[in-house]
């Protein structure tokens, strides 16, 4: 009989911050994440919201990194915590999740980020688990560790108790109104569009892709900014044609 069971192994120290560890990592994603980019100075992070990246790093041998952070309940350690990543493979793979229609967000299903190798070696899968509903005991524990992650582009503790707001947990489907803008109002805007000047245009999109919501394209217009849009467009061309009337 050995003191110790087989394949013992001392557990990690349990933090506030979620450490992809060797081997498998199993987690349920539970808020939205905040985007942003992180820069290092005196060897502490520095975080930039993802409209505002800065035009180098401090250290040049260290890059900016661009980040997702998002609350977690972390199962290897059972308790709530964030996890910020900043792997391109780790990002892609919830990326393609959340396009695939019989996925979708990450909320709704576990995930398992499995971690081999060191440094410029190291090498991430992730692996999606069956749809399943956030058992109770994640969600009490959700609601009695409030956490605001915004509080991690000043440097504060975003668990203190302090804060008058929380990043709201997601635990289920909520039937809710389309979040971008329909096929007709694509065309809508389209044919406005079409009697704005082209750099005008240009600089509109060029605006709406730097934003944090990053829009690439009128489809991913979020339905919420279609009026605003729209009023701006029409205003536009109003401009436009007294400015040609006044040219005859």
């Amino acid at each position: 009989m050995t003191f110790l069971p087989p394949n013992y192994q001392a557990p990690a120290s349990a933090g506030n911050y979620m450490k992809i560890q060797d081997g498998e990592n199993k987690i349920r994603i539970l808020s939205k994440p905040i985007l942003g980019w992180e820069d290092w100075v005196e060897e502490k992070p520095v975080r930039f919201h993802f409209e505002h990246k800065p035009a180098k790093s401090h250290d040049p041998k260290k890059p900016v990194r661009h980040f997702w952070a998002f609350i977690v309940w972390n199962y290897n350690e059972e308790r709530i915590q964030i996890l910020q990543i900043s792997q391109a493979t780790i990002r892609s793979k919830i990326e393609a999740l959340c396009v695939d229609s019989d996925w979708g967000d990450p909320y709704f299903y576990d995930l398992k980020i499995f971690k081999k190798g060191e440094k410029t070696d190291t090498e991430y899968q992730v692996n999606q688990l069956p749809h399943k509903p956030v058992t109770p005991n994640i969600i009490k524990a959700f609601n009695e560790k409030r956490c605001w992650l915004e509080a991690l582009f000043d440097g504060s503790d975003p668990f203190s108790t302090e804060w008058k707001e929380f990043t709201p947990g997601i635990f289920e489907k909520v039937d809710a109104k389309p979040s971008t803008i329909s096929k007709d109002q694509v065309v809508e805007l389209k044919d406005i569009f079409g009697e704005w000047p082209e750099a005008y245009v240009a600089s509109v999109m060029t605006h709406l892709e730097k934003s944090s919501a990053a829009i690439k394209s009128l489809e991913q217009l979020p339905i919420e900014l279609f009026e605003r849009v729209k009023k701006a467009a029409i205003h536009k061309r109003e401009e436009s044609l007294q400015l040609a009337a006044m040219d005859i």
